[in-house]
């Protein structure tokens, strides 16, 4: 088979296993609420979960509770569920309702107990599970705070399609410490611009920071595949600098995601800290296999034409993301 075959090939095949544009970056998110009714031990919780996982399926409610009502909506991409609940005593420590849908992550809002409880979620293959019980706003110890926000940086990191879409670019740019030096720089930015962002020092609109951060894939697609051919030097200090404010624009997207767990007021510090060390996590594994991956393929010739046909498609993938962002927010 020919060198020009097998380009061809190759690029199809990344192609076709490219994610679909819709499903760019999307981390699937529900957003739970319950309140009191207006008799004594019962409540209306409400649920609004992304409508693609969103279908009609039952609660497993605590023990001596039961449902008396629902309603059902959509709109906007999104479902909208409202329980009635009553039950024969208050809600305990440890009382959860196992909801079915299988959202990635989501946040979970009460006052039942007079004081405001704001809690980030973490799905799992059953769906998530709403601890109705936790309903005095209390301070949670770290030992129970770092692994809920780890796990869930870990995640919207290999979730993030077009995250890891520039940190492929990365990779197939440069190599051994210059590598390491590149992604430091993109994990400065972005943990600069998340800070910033999540404790509401700035606030930008996320559809041109979403469109702007498809741009920086393509960008970044186009600069390794010219210093892959020749026709332009690496320029360290210069790859750097741009990378690093890049990594700025994709912390905007990643304080999004993590505003969207809702977190309490006293918990912010130690949330962003262990989010972003998640987020590292996931990145360096990312990385790591990569790399691996690479010098799988230098061993049997074929690292050229697949670092190509990869670059080849991450900035065709990158341009039509941009596209679709601009044309979302009505500026196309």
């Amino acid at each position: 088979m020919s060198k020009n075959k097998l380009f061809a090939l190759l690029l199809l095949a990344l192609a076709a296993l490219a994610p679909g544009t819709a499903m760019a970056d999307i981390f699937l998110s529900a957003d739970f609420a319950l309140t009191r009714g207006e008799d004594p031990n019962t409540y209306d919780f409400t649920a609004a979960v992304p409508e693609a996982v969103g279908q009609p399926a039952p609660l497993i409610l605590p023990d001596g509770c039961r449902q008396t009502g629902m309603s059902r909506q959509t709109g906007g991409g999104r479902a909208q569920y409202g329980f009635e609940l009553a039950c024969d005593r208050p809600f305990a420590a440890g009382d959860v309702i196992q909801t079915p849908w299988k959202a990635d992550g989501g946040r979970f809002v009460t006052n039942v107990m007079g004081a405001q409880v704001d809690r980030s979620l973490t799905g799992d293959a059953q769906g998530i599970a709403v601890p109705v019980g936790e309903t005095a706003a209390t301070a949670r110890p770290i030992a129970r705070i770092a692994p809920e926000f780890l796990a869930q940086g870990v995640w919207h990191i290999w979730l993030g399609w077009d995250h890891l879409a520039f940190v492929l670019c990365l990779a197939l740019l440069a190599r051994g410490r210059d590598l390491l030096w590149l992604v430091s720089a993109f994990t400065a930015g972005h943990s600069i611009s998340l800070a910033i962002a999540f404790f509401e020092l700035v606030r930008v609109p996320v559809p041109p920071v979403e469109a702007a951060i498809a741009l920086s894939i393509a960008f970044m697609a186009r600069e390794a595949l010219l210093i892959g051919k020749g026709k332009q030097a690496f320029a360290f200090r210069r790859q750097a600098i741009v990378v690093s404010l890049f990594g700025l624009l994709h912390g905007l997207g990643f304080a999004t995601a993590l505003g969207e767990l809702g977190v309490q007021a006293g918990e912010k510090l130690p949330a962003l800290v262990f989010f972003n060390i998640g987020v590292e996590a996931g990145q360096l594994i990312f990385v790591g296999a990569i790399v691996a991956t690479l010098a799988g393929l230098r061993a049997v010739s074929l690292a050229t034409p697949v670092r190509v046909a990869a670059l080849y498609a991450v900035g065709a993938i990158g341009c039509l993301w941009m596209v679709e962002r601009v044309a979302g927010f009505g500026i196309a």
